[in-house]
């Protein structure tokens, strides 16, 4: 069995999730290789490159004045489309990482089709969390002329856990976790407990001001991130905070899972800001549930926030954060391999092919959803 992984270079959670999935897969002893300029290719067309070239230019003048305010996109000829598809003829299946809703908008990934029915090779995409667990948003990009369900022949997904059920049809989803392991992310005492502030988003200030506010009323120090990071660079500061302070809701959040990792705290206005999270949920149970002891949910008051804060702060231990995590997440910490095992053998006997596509068209009209949008 090999698979091939399409992914990016960029500075985002892509990259992380591919080498996870290729760590995963070595354990089940798949051989997995990693196409960096994989996502490049399925977008590639002569007027998309020259538009991203476009951007780019802008892009770069921009952070001249301001640096490391934008990042470029990647781009991509002919040619290496070209001796890319040559190379994806070697293997059994094409695991696609991408973010929603680019994995399924029309204009998106336009190449998909043209490559599975060449090459008669199913197409799998892998992502933090299934289409059909994300309510109104899921179906607002179906009704806006977007794909749904039937644009790949399986999915992998970190989690469903959400404030939105599965319907009760069976669904073309393997939960296989993450495993992001690596020798940054790894649990160490600071001599100062020091809060990380998550990006500014626009609709979310109140919120941030309400954290910058127990901040200085407590004197922790804290730093705000802004701009672009490099892996390396967002990873070093993950290693030198004590805690992450969440500014808007996630749909998941892979640096949830990395400050983990590193033994930090994760601070939250809301329980359901982070439903990706839940330890306690099945895939068909609607609702909140609970998150695991490395959560602080301070429901949005001030001096709720200060108390804990300082509560963490006198008994911070990230060696037993990083151990709570490791027991209360196993999927998020090394990824669920029998799920995984169990995907590889639908792929072995042939249950997962070219044309599974085909018959997940109904299961849009099943995405449960309400009016609000939460």
């Amino acid at each position: 069995m090999k698979i091939a992984i399409l992914s990016n270079n960029a500075s985002s959670f892509i990259k992380p999730m591919s080498i996870g999935l290729q760590t995963m897969l070595k354990q089940l002893s798949v051989q997995a290789d990693i196409f960096d300029i994989g996502l490049a290719a399925l977008n590639y067309s002569d007027s998309g490159t020259l538009k991203i070239k476009c951007k780019n230019t802008i892009k770069s003048v921009i952070n001249l004045v301001k640096p490391k305010a934008y990042a470029l996109h990647q781009t991509t000829n002919l040619s290496e489309v070209n001796n890319l598809e040559s190379k994806l003829k070697e293997y059994n299946a094409i695991i696609v990482v991408c973010n929603i809703p680019d994995a399924f908008e029309r204009h998106k990934l336009h190449r998909i089709e043209d490559i599975r029915q060449k090459l008669k090779t199913p197409i799998i995409l892998y992502q933090n969390y299934y289409l059909a667990t994300r309510g109104a948003w899921s179906r607002k990009i179906i009704k806006s002329g977007g794909f749904g369900l039937e644009r790949f022949d399986w999915y992998l997904a970190a989690s469903v856990s959400n404030i939105y059920s599965l319907s009760q049809e069976a669904h073309p989803l393997s939960v296989i976790g993450h495993d992001l392991r690596d020798d940054v992310l790894k649990p160490s005492e600071k001599s100062t407990f020091k809060v990380l502030l998550d990006f500014k988003r626009k609709g979310f200030e109140h919120y941030r001001a309400l954290q910058i506010q127990a901040l200085e009323q407590t004197n922790t120090p804290y730093t705000q991130l802004c701009g672009t990071y490099s892996q390396a660079e967002i990873k070093n500061i993950y290693q030198q905070h004590s805690a992450l302070f969440l500014s808007f809701k996630e749909s998941f959040g892979l640096p949830i899972i990395e400050n983990q990792l590193c033994g930090n705290y994760i601070f939250t206005p809301f329980n359901h800001w982070v439903s990706s999270h839940y330890i306690d949920k099945q895939v068909h149970q609607p609702g909140e549930g609970l998150l695991g002891d490395s959560f602080i949910v301070y429901n949005n008051d001030l001096q709720q926030l200060k108390n804990t804060l300082i509560e963490c702060e006198n008994n911070y231990n990230a060696g037993k954060i990083y151990q709570q995590f490791k027991v209360q997440y196993p999927q998020f910490y090394q990824g669920d391999l029998t799920v995984f095992k169990t995907f590889i053998d639908k792929l072995n006997n042939g249950e997962i092919h070219a044309n599974s596509h085909k018959q997940y068209l109904p299961l849009n009209k099943g995405i449960i959803y309400d009016e609000s949008g939460i």
